[in-house]
């Protein structure tokens, strides 16, 4: 509804309004004075953010495209390029008040990463030194990974892992598919050189940047852009393995992960090469590829409006 009243809202009326949308306990946490800038993501807050902007005077910055209201009542819009791509007739103030970050933008902090790899290998103890991580996805609207592509790609890791004398940690997402998470137990659960194994929808344990910062190089699949960004803001080597379709149509992430790949920042392998994934890894683990830093980018970005 704010989205929809923010145009027609007088400026004089926005604090009376916000009293009338926030609970007093809010409204009352609200600090006096003014602000430099008001930093919002997503759609939910994007509303309050314009509001909040008007009271303090700020600038309005927000991270990706808000439905209903754009971008142009935003002093800054931080788009991912999938985004843009899929959204950009919709950009009414052009490109003067954007900023295209190539993958989306993440927290991943490379202290952090290192903090949290030394915690993770105090619990599991791994001795080899080639540590190999995979975050396998799950099924949406556009991707599905099947029970038989698992199994093709599990054979390999796992051949490649003994080839390097290395160990695996996986995890899976939370949609990946009962059958996947069947198979991946079936394969790696009793596997020696498998260290770590986490079924997301087992349990709340999340040790993905954990294996961002302990492992040499990351296996990631393509349906989540997010999970394929961090992995690429880490020092691992990135591989991004390309799934199932439920479409043919192309995708506005397919120019992500191209301009992405181009770019250095990870190695893309095909649903044709995965026969010979075997081979591909040991090639990719001497081929490092550079760490996406669109966060620091887009900070840049506010600190030059500002």
């Amino acid at each position: 509804v704010s989205a929809l009243l923010y145009p027609l809202l007088i400026p004089k009326l926005t604090n009376f309004y916000l009293r009338i949308i926030l609970t007093p306990e809010s409204y009352q946490k609200l600090p006096k004075g003014s602000s430099n800038f008001i930093i919002s993501a997503g759609s939910t807050m994007a509303p309050l953010n314009l509001l909040l902007g008007r009271v303090y005077q700020a600038k309005k910055i927000v991270c990706m495209n808000p439905p209903f209201l754009g971008t142009k009542y935003f002093d800054l819009a931080i788009i991912p390029e999938h985004d843009y791509r899929r959204m950009h007739s919709f950009f009414s103030k052009g490109p003067k008040n954007l900023f295209i970050t190539t993958g989306a933008p993440n927290r991943i902090n490379l202290e952090n990463l290192k903090e949290e790899a030394e915690e993770l290998n105090k619990k599991i103890k791994c001795q080899n030194k080639i540590k190999i991580g995979i975050l396998l996805g799950g099924d949406d609207q556009n991707y599905h990974i099947s029970k038989e592509w698992t199994k093709v790609f599990l054979k390999g890791m796992k051949k490649f892992t003994e080839r390097v004398n290395g160990d695996i940690l996986l995890t899976t997402s939370r949609r990946t598919s009962p059958e996947v998470e069947n198979l991946c137990k079936e394969m790696l659960s009793s596997w020696q050189r498998c260290k770590l194994l986490v079924i997301a929808n087992e349990t709340g344990e999340n040790p993905v940047r954990g294996m961002l910062g302990l492992c040499s190089i990351i296996f990631t699949t393509e349906d989540s852009i997010a999970m394929s960004s961090e992995a690429a803001s880490s020092p691992a080597t990135t591989v991004v393995m390309k799934v199932g379709r439920k479409n043919k149509k192309h995708l506005a992430f397919d120019e992500t992960f191209k301009n992405l790949s181009q770019g250095g920042y990870i190695h893309l392998i095909s649903k044709e090469q995965m026969p010979e994934l075997y081979k591909i890894a040991l090639q990719l683990l001497s081929q490092p590829t550079k760490i996406l830093n669109e966060t620091e980018k887009a900070a840049q970005a506010v600190r030059k409006l500002l």
